[in-house]
C-alpha cells in the first residue's frame, strides 16, 4: 500500500516555537493556505483519507477532503503527536529535545508519554491501516508522527524536520 504522509499546516505555536504536543490547536491563516495549497497540487487516486483528531491536522485535512468527496474520510487519536506532557505551551528552547526523543521508556519532561508508547501507539495505527485493502491512502497528522513512521519502517532513520504542509509518500 502507498501511503501519503501530509504534516498539517502552520499554526501560531508552531510560528512561535510554542510546544504542543496534544494542545488542540488551530490552523493560522498561513497553514490554511499551506494546506490548500498542499491539496491543490496533490493529484493520486486516492482510496481514503485519515486525519490526526487534532484540528491543526484536521482542517488540513479537509482541504483534502474537499477535493476527493467521495473517498472515506476518518479521523484518529493514535495519530496524534507525542504528549509533551508539562512542556505543551512551553517554547521549545526550554527543553533538550535530543535528551527527549532519544530515551525509550523514560521521559525528561513530566507527564509527557514514552517514545516507547508513542511508537505503540504508531504501531497499532500502522497495523490497522495494513489490513485494509486500498492500494492508495492519505494520511495527515503531525511531524513526530511522520518520522515515528520512517523510523517504524526503516530503524536507521533519523529525525528529519517536515515542512508544515509537506507530503512524503512510504510504502507499507
Amino acid at each position: 500500500m502507498k501511503v501519503y504522509l501530509v504534516r498539517h499546516g502552520e499554526t501560531n505555536e508552531n510560528a512561535a516555537g510554542i510546544v504542543q504536543g496534544w494542545l488542540d490547536s488551530p490552523l493560522n491563516e498561513k497553514g490554511v493556505e499551506q494546506a490548500r495549497f498542499a491539496a491543490d497540487g496533490f493529484n493520486e487516486n486516492i482510496e481514503a483519507i485519515y486525519s490526526s483528531d487534532l484540528q491543526c491536522a484536521s482542517r488540513t485535512a479537509r482541504e483534502f477532503v474537499l477535493k476527493y468527496g467521495d473517498v472515506p474520510y476518518a479521523e484518529d487519536s493514535r495519530l496524534r503527536e507525542r504528549n509533551f506532557g508539562k512542556a505543551a505551551g512551553t517554547h521549545r528552547d526550554e527543553h533538550d529535545w535530543e535528551q527527549f526523543w532519544s530515551l525509550s521508556d523514560t521521559v525528561t519532561i513530566e507527564g509527557a508519554e514514552t517514545l516507547d508508547d508513542f511508537t505503540k501507539r504508531v504501531k497499532s495505527f500502522l497495523g490497522d491501516l495494513s489490513k485494509e485493502t486500498y492500494n492508495k491512502v492519505l494520511v495527515v497528522a503531525h511531524g513526530g508522527v511522520l518520522n515515528r513512521v520512517e523510523a517504524i519502517l526503516d530503524p536507521s532513520h533519523t529525525h528529519v524536520p517536515h515542512k508544515n504542509a509537506s507530503i512524503i509518500e512510504i510504502d507499507i
